[in-house]
């Protein structure tokens, strides 16, 4: 095998394995799938899916599923109105053999989420595929966000390498400074990164713009560490400066819900994340619900790596911090 190396990552609670291989020009190639929960993994492909394999998942992630022990190759087919051959190509996208390989573990995954999910107080959530409640009352409209928040957190939840995040958080308390990325929303949660971090004495800055992240990465040395935060993956000015960064060998590191989204592929390491799935659903109307708390994962993933690294620092990091916040909380009086 020709290639330049290969990266393996794996979480401990759902076995699941990335592998990427690089070429020698140290790009990296096509995912190979790992045993990642299969409806996690649909999620995770559904924004690169065309319309007819969205229906597809639509069907199959419609819940609670109509039918607990799967559908046939032909059932597939005609609720979800494809072809036969649509389904086979479905299965085949996401790296199974055969629609009986395929079968086989969807029905194992209805199994697990029934198992893990069916005593929660608030089971099932009220979501139907089309970003809308199922009705219109106030009861459903709030359940129907707060249930698609906690789900993204579930996901999130189940996606976490552990390993991965200690090794980020080390990263992070090694580095010279930490250049943070992101556009609209996401640059929110890149600025409370920032904020957060500079409250460990980590030397930080965040950039929303292409002209600022521009001259932070242009400016990063070997030393440093930058952060891409994008939700769904696609901004291309992240993409462009983590790139940059990459080729002049600065570490990156990107936080997203998209895998194998150009944020996702431009990074060195890849911390995966939830999203709301009902908001790009394609069966219905268009949704007109954007979630202003589509980035909740993206900011508990910075509070898990925050709280990781203020654990490694020893007394006199927590007597500083303790004056910080006297320091603010007199100016609030």
């Amino acid at each position: 095998m020709n290639n330049a190396g290969v990266i393996l990552k794996q979480n401990k609670k759902i076995p699941f394995y990335r592998v990427w291989f690089r070429n020698e020009d140290g790009e990296k190639g096509k995912v190979m799938r790992g045993n990642l929960d299969l409806i996690l993994e649909i999620k995770s492909k559904y924004v690169h899916m065309n319309p007819a394999m969205k229906r597809i998942a639509d069907t199959l992630l419609e819940w609670p599923p109509s039918q607990r022990d799967g559908y046939t190759i032909g059932e597939l087919a005609e609720k979800s109105g494809v072809s036969n051959a649509t389904v086979t190509r479905f299965v085949h996208y996401l790296g199974f053999d055969n629609y009986k390989m395929f079968h086989r573990e969807m029905k194992e995954a209805y199994i697990q989420k029934t198992g893990v999910e069916k005593d929660s107080p608030s089971y099932p959530p009220l979501l139907f595929a089309g970003g809308f409640p199922n009705r219109q009352d106030a009861e459903s409209v709030c359940r129907y966000v707060l249930e698609s928040e906690m789900e993204m957190l579930r996901d999130t939840l189940s996606l976490l390498d552990f390993e991965l995040m200690e090794s980020v958080a080390c990263m992070i308390l090694k580095a010279r400074q930490i250049v943070f990325l992101g556009e609209g929303h996401s640059y929110l949660a890149a600025q409370s990164a920032c904020m957060r971090f500079r409250r460990l004495g980590v030397l930080c800055g965040a950039y929303s713009d292409f002209h600022g992240m521009a001259s932070g990465v242009c400016m990063a040395k070997e030393s440093d560490l930058v952060i891409g935060i994008s939700n769904m993956g696609g901004s291309a000015p992240v993409t462009e400066c983590l790139e940059y960064a990459r080729r002049n060998g600065v570490k990156t590191i990107a936080i997203t819900s998209v895998k194998e989204s150009p944020v996702d592929r431009a990074a060195e390491i890849s911390l995966l994340t939830g999203f709301n799935y009902g908001s790009f659903s394609s069966v219905g109307e268009s949704t007109c619900y954007e979630p202003g708390s589509e980035n909740i994962p993206q900011y508990s993933i910075v509070d898990c790596l925050y709280l990781i690294c203020a654990m490694k620092m020893d007394g006199e990091f927590r007597k500083r911090y303790q004056q910080t916040k006297m320091m603010i909380e007199e100016k609030r009086r």
